[in-house]
């Protein structure tokens, strides 16, 4: 059943008639599939949830440039808490565009993947997308651009963006900070040679071609959680002290992370052959910072401890990464608009909207597998 919020949001993508009195232009939507499920549909009670998380987050200010968080898309009922001290600090009109790299968690491809719409619509409004950058990356034989289906007959292992949590669950925490803001939502699948081991030479030119890219309005976010343990995972290498031995993972993960050391990362995956949904969001991401940045974890925690069930988890955790040779940047309230956002702007057309979306528990399916 469509919530009342988005059926909003879609009652005002209408079509225009052009300036000229030309052809109409349609402006298509990415419609949400998590909301109600792995979110709050309703934009009030979504608005008050971030701001709880937000406002109960301990992730001190720090006055240098923020350069990238990690964040995790899971169910808001087990890592909202977590999270949102990725983005607390965020102040509204303070970056102009984020880029977000997430695992494509449903459909198995080979390097990266654009949806082909103009916005990501939201219980909280719709988020453009920035057509400029994506047409920079698509030049990359390693960005392809995949254009949507909604329709009952099409493959679902075809959709790689229109059941994706990735990236959906995300926004509005980034919503609730910055207000308003261009998108540039990447999908990252497997960097993998002709053998199937890790393609470090892929992650390197994915780096390189979203480089550009990174000035000092934009901010780039991974959306990944970390160990996934457990059967539903194919992921199960020990059965006994469970949750101390999953932390135990995790701290060495974490200790790659805040090196930022990408050979190390890659070595820890080889030889634990932990299940890391953004793994490779994560190298490119170690690829991609600048010289002298400096890795935080702000918080940490794992389902499995808040459930009392270690036998499935999935481990949560907030990072930040600041550019210490570059000042903070600065909030611009007066150039974005209040929350909740009206629908998408006059000349719009929707995408028709699933008829059904995957199941919320989070990552219940297996992730695709990612050789290393």
């Amino acid at each position: 059943m469509r919530k009342p919020a988005v059926l909003l949001i879609l009652a005002a993508c209408v079509c225009a008639v052009s300036p000229d009195g030309g052809a109409q232009r349609r402006i298509i939507p990415r419609v949400p599939a998590f909301a109600g499920t792995h979110y709050p549909a309703d934009p009030n009670t979504l608005l008050s949830t971030l701001k709880s998380f937000h406002e109960a987050a301990d992730a001190p200010e720090v006055p240098s440039f923020m350069a990238a968080c990690i964040a995790s898309p899971a169910p808001y009922g087990l890592a909202g808490k977590i999270s949102a001290h990725a983005f607390k600090n965020l102040q509204p009109g303070q970056y102009e565009r984020v880029i977000i790299l997430s695992s494509a968690h449903t459909v198995d491809i080979e390097g990266c993947s654009l949806p082909e719409v103009d916005a990501f619509l939201t219980p909280l409004g719709p988020v453009a997308l920035d057509a400029d950058a994506v047409r920079k990356l698509v030049f990359s034989p390693l960005f392809t651009v995949q254009r949507l289906n909604y329709s009952g007959k099409a493959n679902r292992r075809s959709q790689a963006h229109e059941f994706e949590h990735g990236i959906e669950t995300l926004l509005p925490y980034l919503q609730e900070r910055l207000l308003e803001f261009k998108l540039v939502p990447v999908l990252v699948g497997r960097l993998t040679t002709a053998s199937g081991k890790f393609n470090p030479a892929a992650a390197d030119t994915i780096a390189n071609t979203i480089l550009p890219l990174l000035d000092d309005r934009t901010l780039l976010v991974v959306s990944s959680s970390f160990t996934h343990f457990g059967n539903d995972f194919s992921n199960r290498p020990f059965n006994e002290n469970i949750q101390a031995n999953i932390e135990r993972l995790d701290r060495r993960a974490f200790e790659c992370v805040l090196s930022l050391d990408a050979r190390s990362f890659q070595a820890y995956l080889e030889e634990t052959k932990s299940v890391i949904d953004g793994a490779n969001c994560i190298h490119i991401l170690l690829r991609l910072l600048p010289p002298g940045a400096q890795a935080r974890i702000l918080a940490y925690e794992t389902s499995g401890a808040l459930t009392g069930d270690a036998n499935r988890s999935v481990s949560f955790a907030a990072f930040t990464f600041h550019d210490p040779s570059r000042p903070a940047a600065t909030a611009q309230p007066d150039k974005v608009r209040p929350l909740p956002m009206p629908g998408m702007p006059p000349g719009s057309t929707p995408a028709p909207p699933p008829s059904e979306a995957p199941s919320a528990k989070e990552e219940k399916k297996e992730p695709p597998e990612k050789k290393p």
